[in-house]
């Protein structure tokens, strides 16, 4: 941090008189700090104090300001002490103590409280320059009996002490390992005075690998460890803990205390300390952690624990490059990745100009292109008609240059000679499953040719697939946080380049509806398992808006190439209680524009979802717009759940092929949104309420115990009279838990037409009949408006349609009768469509909104997408495909009035004879409890929502088919 000081005026400057000054002191921040995590670094306000030489304050004034920003602050000419205090704690009492300090000696009552030092808050700091000479004329500053400077350069020291850990053992932990303990940490520091050790010191600070897994890293070790016979690492960094300063130094009953915390075992503890008595010339036990220092602890588990401490500028390693007067400092060299998340570099030189080299290795000979590879670290400029020209091109504003790309940017500054940069390292077009190693090459260079060169190892693993828009892989349409959640979702899809070009596409995101509650940032997510099966915890990775990227304030994001942005809600969802101690949802909705070619630039839009109680899609009572219903109320919307059912053997990991429920309402939800779940039969004669494993087995079952098949009476959801009929399936197959229903599409105590009914025509034997029954007889349609107004009582279409249509929608199906009609066999019938067509393109399409894609919800997001072949030999995609916790893209329905979403996975169905998995990964279906008339070759029907890309409707299919279920709220 830079300080310029000038002055104009003579007369003394009290602190109330400093508003009318006309000279200032010029704060700035640079890159004084010699951490490389910018967390470490990071300023978010700095007060300035000046003193009389009797010790009166004389200007006390509290800036916002960034580690980069320029201050004026208006001082006089004089000699004063000056206290400079960043990050000062959001604590009404201490900022008043701040805001009252009439004389220095005030300041050394002023405490900060232990809780004031987290690694979740930015470091307070702190720095005293005294007998500073403020020369008029803007003349500068003299410090004591040195030479004149101008501008004054801050040191601030962090009030804190960072400790990272390294744990190994000889033994695998993996199974009793559940975190760390601090205890005896001093409740507080004060100002002014280094020495805390009057404090008493009963805090404890506990981390656990399940609330706090941000902390934790599961490292493979290395040679030299496997060495010494180590098997089990764990890496654990960036405890922030107050300073830890007493004297004299080797008092053990005020040392900070480490427990590794084991499960079913002996929890070993030890004293820290910084100096051994006899060890490398130290004449004493040390067991201070001195403020602005980093402690490395080395330790190998086991009774008694001994750890190594190595006490550091604050920072594990120094990466510094030199040659002759010029550096390029880099602060990591080796990292690793994963296809889901990123590695941050940054970097500091006093060279013009800092870039990635166009050509990178490949483990350690072959070379490819190194935009092949990562995305947007080469400095190339889009040549045709780019939106965002300042990525590629260098800028210049007379006295900065910068170099940037959406991922990689060198601000220097050519008065100071000094320069600033960052990347952020995340795949893009090498996009196929692999575990390698490339080496790419950051270069410092100067004009007449000299270079300074770093080579950064980036280890990269991929799992899965990662997809262009296509037919049933597109980008995301939907996000999902439940109430208390605000952790990071993941958006991201493969970009091609602007089409019959070589640039990279461009793309952006802004929010649309919810700008003060949706938080957006490239910044990659740092957890280092997303992307594989044990992903951590979404929680614990926070979204913050990309600091080095100034144009993204948080509700606005670019890029090139591949998409890749997370999106977060600010707070826990804050509306009332309505439902069991769940909170009425709230939504937003963020839009991503993105080039094409030159002439296409199409939009989307991303529904996003705070709260899991369930809630109305289409506002219940409201008149309806368009369709068969115009001008009516919806009466019979209801609200819809966000789980999909399961079974309890399911939800808690079990793998059985199936399990039967022991009563009605008791299946479950499942836990994510995307999460298929378990297939259902519409009713059972002998199994009325098994719950089939959402995979497996792919093809038919074994046994006709297995599956059930068909029936051979018409079932009804509801009690009625008659003859014929099994009634009341409600009271042995309603599984939906209590306070939930399978929801209706119309009639449950009688068959629902919903539509133009008999929809067959007789194609054989000739002549062609139109309309036919289905068993190939003359019909007409003299009850199709009867048939028709059946939707008014559908729950179903009024809760998921903005305008309900009648029918059903299905591509046309040809059957030939089968022998249960007798002489009639070999007839071929066709089945066709009564519903409109629904329309992908959402301008167009009037009835039904809905959109086909992938659903962030902290599950699929996070996990590798992988192939899964289904009965017909097929190949589909989901995550988790070989478990019963099975997570699919689908269709998000959302209200273009209200925001209001809700989505339903493409599951796919077990099919009514042998329940053959098909369309996994592709189509959804969901039951209702309407039966539906008969149809050739089926023996008794009920109605389902289907659901894919270019086909959202309802349909008509057998009750011995397996389909998923999305209960709704009992109203």
């Amino acid at each position: 941090m830079v300080c310029l000081f000038a002055s104009c005026i003579e007369e003394p400057l009290t602190s109330e008189e400093t508003d009318g000054a006309t000279a200032y002191m010029l704060v700035r921040g640079g890159n004084l700090l010699s951490s490389t995590d910018s967390r470490d670094n990071e300023i978010n306000t700095l007060r300035i104090l000046a003193f009389s030489v009797t010790g009166r304050c004389v200007s006390n004034v509290l800036y916002h300001a960034t580690l980069n920003e320029t201050i004026q602050h208006p001082i006089n000419e004089g000699n004063y002490d000056f206290v400079f205090l960043a990050n000062e704690p959001d604590s009404y009492a201490i900022q008043n103590a701040l805001n009252s300090v009439t004389r220095y000696a005030d300041l050394r009552n002023i405490k900060y409280l232990e809780s004031c030092f987290d690694s979740d808050v930015a470091i307070p700091m702190y720095q005293e320059i005294k007998d500073v000479n403020i020369i008029r004329g803007g003349g500068g500053a003299q410090v004591g009996d040195g030479p004149v400077v101008n501008p004054l350069v801050l040191k601030l020291e962090r009030l804190a002490s960072r400790v990272d850990i390294v744990l190994e053992a000889e033994e695998d932990l993996t199974a009793y390992f559940t975190g760390v303990t601090f205890s005896g940490i001093p409740d507080g520091i004060k100002l002014t005075l280094n020495d805390n050790g009057t404090f008493d010191r009963n805090v404890t600070r506990k981390y656990t690998l399940t609330d706090d897994a941000g902390y934790f890293t599961s490292v493979i070790p290395n040679a030299e460890q496997q060495g010494r016979g180590i098997v089990w690492v764990r890496k654990i960094t960036r405890f922030i803990l107050p300073f830890n300063n007493f004297s004299p130094v080797d008092d053990a009953d005020k040392a900070f205390e480490l427990t590794v915390d084991m499960k079913d075992r002996y929890s070993p503890s030890c004293k820290l300390k910084i100096a051994t008595n006899g060890v490398d010339g130290a004449t004493k036990d040390n067991y201070t952690l001195p403020f602005n220092s980093a402690l490395l602890l080395t330790g190998i588990i086991q009774i008694p624990m001994e750890l190594n401490v190595k006490v550091t500028p604050w920072g594990e390693e120094e990466h510094d490059w030199q040659m002759g007067n010029y550096y390029l400092n880099v602060s990591e060299v080796n990292v690793s990745i994963t296809d889901f998340n990123g590695a941050r570099i940054t970097f500091s030189s006093n060279m013009p100009k800092v870039h990635v080299l166009p050509n990178l290795y490949v483990g350690e000979s072959g070379t490819m292109l190194t935009e092949k590879v990562f995305n947007d670290l080469v400095f190339t400029p889009v040549v045709n008609n780019p939106w965002f020209p300042q990525y590629g091109t260098p800028m210049f504003d007379g006295k900065i240059m910068r170099y940037e790309t959406s991922r990689f940017s060198y601000v220097y500054d050519t008065e100071s000679k000094t320069g600033t940069g960052y990347m952020d390292i995340l795949l893009d077009e090498y996009n196929e499953i692999h575990d390698k190693t490339f080496r790419l090459i950051l270069s410092g260079e100067v004009d007449g040719g000299g270079k300074l060169q770093r080579e950064i190892k980036v280890h990269t693993r991929q799992g899965g697939y990662r997809f262009d828009a296509i037919y049933w892989a597109g980008y995301y349409v939907g996000a999902f946080s439940r109430d208390n959640e605000t952790g990071e979702r993941i958006i991201t899809g493969q970009k091609p380049r602007l089409e019959n070009t070589t640039d990279l596409g461009e793309w952006q995101v802004w929010v649309e509806r919810g700008a003060g509650d949706i938080v957006l940032s490239t910044t990659p997510s740092f957890d280092p398992a997303v992307g594989t099966d044990m992903p951590g915890d979404a929680e614990n990775y926070p979204v913050r808006p990309n600091e080095f990227k100034s144009h993204e304030a948080g509700s606005y994001v670019t890029g090139r190439g591949r998409v890749y942005f997370r999106v977060a809600w600010k707070d826990k969802n804050p509306n009332p209680v309505i439902d069991n101690g769940l909170r009425q949802p709230r939504y937003a909705v963020i839009c991503l524009s993105h080039r094409w070619s030159t002439g296409w630039e199409p939009s989307t839009r991303i529904y996003i979802r705070q709260g899991e109680a369930a809630d109305y899609l289409m506002t219940r009572e409201e008149n309806i717009a368009l369709g068969p219903l115009a001008g009516k109320s919806r009466t019979e919307a209801s609200k819809i759940s966000v789980f999909n059912l399961t079974a309890s053997g399911y939800k808690n990991g079990g793998e059985a092929n199936y399990y039967d429920l022991s009563q009605i309402k008791s299946a479950e939800f499942v836990k994510y949104p995307s999460q298929a779940g378990a297939f259902f039969q519409w009713t059972s004669a002998s199994h009325p309420r098994r719950a089939y494993h959402p995979t497996n087995p792919v093809v038919d079952y074994s046994s006709t115990n297995d599956w059930d098949g068909a029936l051979e009476v018409q079932p009804i959801w509801d009690n009625g009279t008659g003859t014929g009929y099994m009634w009341n399936q409600k009271a042995v197959s309603e599984v939906c838990p209590p306070g939930y229903h399978r929801p209706n599409d119309g009639y449950t105590d009688q068959v629902s037409y919903n539509g133009p009914y008999p929809n067959f025509k007789r194609f054989w034997p000739t002549p062609l009949i139109e309309r036919t029954t289905h068993a190939g007889d003359v019909a007409d349609g003299s009850n199709d408006q009867v048939y028709s107004k059946q939707i008014e009582k559908s729950e179903w279409r009024q809760s998921l349609a903005l305008n309900p249509v009648v029918g059903e929608l299905l591509y046309g199906f040809e059957a030939e009768l089968d022998v249960q009609y007798g002489d009639r066999e070999g007839w071929k019938i066709y089945r066709y469509p009564t519903s409109p067509v629904f329309n992908e393109d959402e301008s167009q399409e009037k009835n039904i909104k809905a959109k086909d894609g992938f659903y962030a919800d902290g599950y699929f997001d996070r996990r590798p997408i992988q192939k899964q072949r289904i009965a017909d030999g097929t190949d589909r995609y989901g995550v988790s495909v070989k478990t019963s916790q099975v997570a699919y893209r689908g269709c998000v329905f959302y209200n273009p009035t209200t925001g209001a979403s809700v989505f339903l996975p493409a599951g796919g169905r077990r099919e009514s004879a042998g329940g053959r998995l098909m369309y996994a990964g592709e189509t959804g279906y969901y039951w209702t409890s309407s039966a539906s008339p008969i149809f050739p070759n089926s023996f008794y029907n009920a109605w389902a929502q289907e659901s894919r890309g270019s086909f959202v409707g309802s349909v008509s299919t057998s009750v011995s088919t397996g389909n998923l279920i999305r209960c709704f709220r009992d109203n």
